[in-house]
């Protein structure tokens, strides 16, 4: 497993930085009247990266209840499986969502909130309130909707386990073509209807993407891939992705733009999800990239807190270049800071309370989301 879940890190860490760098772009570079166009389509395009978090976690979560399915391990234990999903996620958020209120509390800068709306935060609800969307920490906005999937996801595991028990592969991805629809369905519907964001902002509408990251696990299972295979994987995937942006960055994709959304997208990540996943890449596993993959929840969370700081204190500049590197060093540190005193500890607690008397090894991140 270690050589495919570094891999997976290297994924999750490439995805962060890109989410990164497309909002140094958005408040820099996409506002100077003379930038590329071009430029500005490919950095724009990067906003796809928040659908790799969601591939690549159903991929991951989902793997033990499809094996659960062909009876090669009992079913997942729901308790095991809350508690990890607390220990990989609460400390870090709530570190990051109380930094963020103190570097903004106060300060008068428009993404601030009142402490009365906090209790929608700790909730992972404010995608809910209009007065909360997007505020404070906006990249927040899809943990709410991974909190979601988590909540969701005993209820798909039991499904897959029903349907996978009859037919391994059939029915399992029948379910994953039904989620799909459901999202799909969903989208048509708040686009006929003109409802909020607020209504838009959830699972549902993500829930294809979870969909094609249950989906390549359910046609990876078990399986192995030589070189060449793993690499037409692997090529026609980046395809997908090449091309759904190319779509959407080409400007008004009509009605069915926005009802099939970013499925191409989707369905690219999973097959290079499944590609690193059955034959990792050494480049992927390279230490650098593990690492960036170990504290990318940090990364992730905390580069807009420290964009907005640095805006408030009039030091954020302008030209792409220098305010990326401005937001990178501190928001490496406060990511490493995270990892080292709370997320990593957290998941070391929550080893040792399901395994008592058990040392916890060291494990990689994409071990640890199981």
């Amino acid at each position: 497993m270690s050589g495919r879940a570094h891999g997976l890190d290297g994924l999750r860490g490439l995805a962060a930085f890109a989410v990164l760098v497309l909002h140094v772009w958005m408040y820099t570079g996409a506002n100077d009247p003379a930038h590329d166009v071009l430029v500005d389509r490919a950095l724009g395009e990067l906003r796809t990266a928040v659908l790799l978090f969601f591939v690549l976690s159903a991929y991951l979560l989902a793997s033990p209840w499809i094996a659960a399915s062909r009876g090669e391990r009992a079913p997942p234990d729901l308790r095991r499986f809350a508690l990890r999903r607390v220990a990989r996620i609460v400390p870090g958020y709530a570190l990051a969502l109380l930094g963020a209120l103190v570097l903004l509390h106060g300060t008068g800068h428009p993404r601030d909130i009142s402490l009365g709306e906090l209790p929608l935060f700790l909730l992972f609800i404010p995608n809910l309130d209009p007065n909360t969307r997007t505020m404070l920490d906006p990249p927040m906005w899809t943990l709410h909707v991974e909190v979601s999937f988590y909540l969701a996801l005993p209820l798909i595991g039991w499904a897959i386990m029903r349907l996978g028990r009859r037919a391994h592969v059939s029915g399992p991805l029948g379910l994953c073509l039904a989620l799909t629809a459901v999202s799909v369905g969903w989208i048509a519907a708040s686009y006929a209807a003109g409802w909020e964001p607020e209504v838009t902002w959830t699972l549902p509408t993500y829930l294809s993407a979870f969909a094609c990251g249950i989906g390549a696990a359910v046609l990876a299972h078990g399986r192995r891939l030589g070189p060449v295979a793993a690499l037409a994987l692997m090529i026609a995937g980046c395809v997908a992705v090449f091309l759904n942006a190319a779509w959407h960055s080409a400007g008004d994709t009509g009605t069915t733009g926005v009802i099939v959304a970013d499925l191409p997208g989707s369905l690219g990540y999973a097959a290079i999800v499944a590609a690193v996943a059955l034959r990792p890449t050494r480049l992927l596993g390279l230490a650098p990239l593990r690492a960036l993959g170990a504290i990318s929840l940090g990364v992730y969370l905390w580069h807009m807190p420290v964009l907005y700081a640095l805006q408030v204190q009039d030091a954020m500049p302008e030209e792409f270049w220098p305010a990326l590197g401005r937001v990178v060093g501190p928001t490496v540190l406060l990511a490493i800071a995270s990892w080292l005193l709370v997320e990593r500890p957290a998941l070391r607690w929550s080893a040792r309370v399901l395994r008592p008397g058990v040392r916890p090894r060291s494990q990689s991140v994409a071990e640890a989301a199981q």
